[in-house]
This record gives C-alpha cells, sequence and structure tokens, in this order.
C-alpha cells in the first residue's frame, strides 16, 4: 500500500514517538514508514471506538482484524497490520505504557505455526528424558542433549553454540550464549543432569574426541580435527559440522517413546508453558532468552484457548 496517510495531530504525535523507536531499532526507513501508517490505521479505530491503548484486550484486536476483513483487507495484509500492531505494544511496554500485548499470537491463515500447539504435558516431558536408554557414548551424548530439551528448553542453534566452559558444574549452572533473535542467560541444572554432564565431559566426550581423531583410509583429517568444530562442547560423530543428523536419529528415538513427539521445538514450547503455570512472565522471558515480552505473553495458558479461537474464526474455510 503506497497511500498517504493523514492522522489526527494526537495519532501522529503517538506514531512520532513510535517511530523514534523503530529507528532506534536500527529498522529500515521504509520498513518504519510503513510500520507507523499500519499502527495508525489501529490507532484511529481503537479512537474511533473510544479505547485508550492501554485498555485495548485480545478480544478488541480481534474485533479490529474482523473490520479489517469486512473493509476489504486481504490477509496476508491484515498480518501485516497485526505485526505492526504487536510492534506498536511491544514500544509502549517497552516505554512502561503498556503491561501486556492484547495482539500477541494474533496471526491468521498461513502462519499459525506461530501458535504453540500439540503440547506435550510436564510428565510426558521427564518421561522422554527419563525414558531415553544409554548404550554408548553416542547415546550419552544424546541423553544430556535431551535434558538441555526438557529442562533448560534449548535450540539447536544453542546447543551448537555451547562450549564446555559455558558449564558451572560445581554451581550447578550453565551459561546460553546470545544466539540470533535469543538472549543470553543462565540457568539452573537439575542434579541428575550435573551427574550427566560431569560423567560427559571427563569420560564420554573425550573418547568421542579420540575416536574422532584416529587415522583411518578414507578419512579426510581436516574435516575431522577442526578446531572450531571439536571445541564445541557436543561433538558429532561422524565429523558433521552441525548437529543436523544426529538430531534427526534422536527425533526417531523420541517418537519411539512417545509417538507425540515431533521435534525439539515442540519440547521447548511445552516447557516454556509449563514454566509460566509457576513462574511470572519476565522471569520466563528471561529464561526463555526472549528479546521481546510479547514472544513470552503467547505461551500463557490462560491465552491458549482463546489463541485457538482466534485462528478458528479466521479459518480459511471461514473466510468467505
Amino acid at each position: 500500500m503506497n497511500k498517504r496517510y493523514e492522522f489526527t495531530p494526537a495519532i501522529q504525535a503517538a506514531l512520532d514517538s513510535y517511530q523514534t523507536y523503530l529507528q532506534e531499532e536500527h529498522y529500515a526507513k521504509n520498513y518504519i514508514r510503513q510500520n507507523s501508517n499500519y499502527a495508525g490505521i489501529f490507532l484511529e479505530w481503537i479512537e474511533k471506538e473510544s479505547l485508550a491503548a492501554t485498555q485495548v484486550t485480545h478480544a478488541d484486536v480481534l474485533e479490529f482484524a474482523d473490520q479489517l476483513k469486512q473493509d476489504g483487507y486481504t490477509i496476508r495484509l491484515i498480518n501485516r497490520v497485526m505485526l505492526a500492531v504487536r510492534y506498536y505494544y511491544t514500544w509502549l511496554q517497552h516505554a512502561g505504557q503498556a503491561t501486556h500485548n492484547p495482539a500477541a499470537g494474533i496471526i491468521l491463515r498461513g502462519t499459525i505455526r506461530h501458535v504453540p500447539h500439540d503440547l506435550l504435558t510436564q510428565p510426558e516431558l521427564e518421561a522422554l528424558y527419563e525414558s531415553y536408554p544409554i548404550t554408548d557414548e553416542r547415546t550419552h551424548r544424546n541423553k544430556v542433549i535431551v535434558g538441555l530439551f526438557v529442562y533448560q528448553a534449548l535450540t539447536r542453534e544453542e546447543l551448537e553454540t555451547l562450549r564446555p566452559e559455558h558449564l558451572k558444574l560445581r554451581d550447578g549452572k550453565i551459561h546460553i550464549p546470545q544466539t540470533g533473535k535469543l538472549n543470553s542467560r543462565v540457568l539452573s541444572l537439575e542434579p541428575h543432569q550435573i551427574l550427566d554432564l560431569q560423567e560427559y565431559i571427563l569420560i564420554v566426550r573425550p573418547k568421542i574426541l579420540a575416536e574422532r581423531m584416529t587415522e583411518r583410509s578414507g578419512r579426510k583429517p581436516d574435516k575431522y580435527k577442526a578446531v572450531e568444530d571439536v571445541q564445541r562442547l557436543f561433538v558429532t560423530m561422524n565429523g558433521q559440522e552441525t548437529l543436523k543428523n544426529s538430531l534427526l536419529h534422536l527425533n526417531y528415538a523420541l517418537r519411539k517413546i512417545n509417538p507425540k513427539y515431533k521435534h525439539g521445538m515442540q519440547i521447548r514450547q511445552s516447557v516454556i508453558t509449563e514454566w509460566l503455570k509457576a513462574k511470572n512472565l519476565r522471569t520466563v522471558q528471561y529464561m526463555a532468552g526472549h528479546r521481546y515480552i510479547s514472544s513470552t505473553e503467547r505461551y500463557q495458558t490462560s491465552n491458549l484457548e482463546d489463541l485457538k479461537d482466534a485462528l478458528n474464526k479466521f479459518h480459511p474455510l471461514n473466510l468467505t
């Protein structure tokens, strides 16, 4: 949409402050203009509805999305506007002017993947760890990985970033470095994790490294002895630079334990949801490494049914 928007002085003043925030976040000039215009559309609507930004609820945002649909907006464009509304509330939270993000999780057809679903329960999560058998060095390494999935909700990228020095076993802690969109953090380890990690560091990992360093016909020594690779906490058995193949085989094993299991991200989503049942929002935001509080709000169990209703409301079969 290249339309030139004109807003009331009050709305424009709010948008000017919002644009300053986006500039500080280093967004591109055209993106800032477009995002600001979309946020302005929302501010015009709540002004018409006699609502203050801090009074807007999840249901109000759904009503706004429905109004956009009636006005002829495409699903793709509505999603762009919803993104702008979410960013606008992220700014309000950053400025201390809002305590929640009413647009969190509202994504229409085509991006349903952003809404947590098919979650595993706490007993099911723990069963994946407890039931995974250790038979050799490979499975011992994998058991440690499963523990970091189940108890610290790590991602594959974070697993590949870890180094032995990130473990603080004497303190029962692990430092997770910043990766991509996730912040760094220090998390507590479970007692049984500490024992498994200690054995992995002292016995199992050296055996894996020794095996990789063995000269054999047909091998490419440089590939197997790459300094950066062997300095990682989790070393592959076959010289691969990433854990992709290792985790693929691990997925097969975990599905045998529980057919409901799909992938590591499902575990992460389930763990964050469980955390929110016992911990406050800010604590879970830190533990999950989320940059924005709105990312954590999507996992609140009090919102999950509303999110499902929102998806059903805008399901392709209902968009007629």
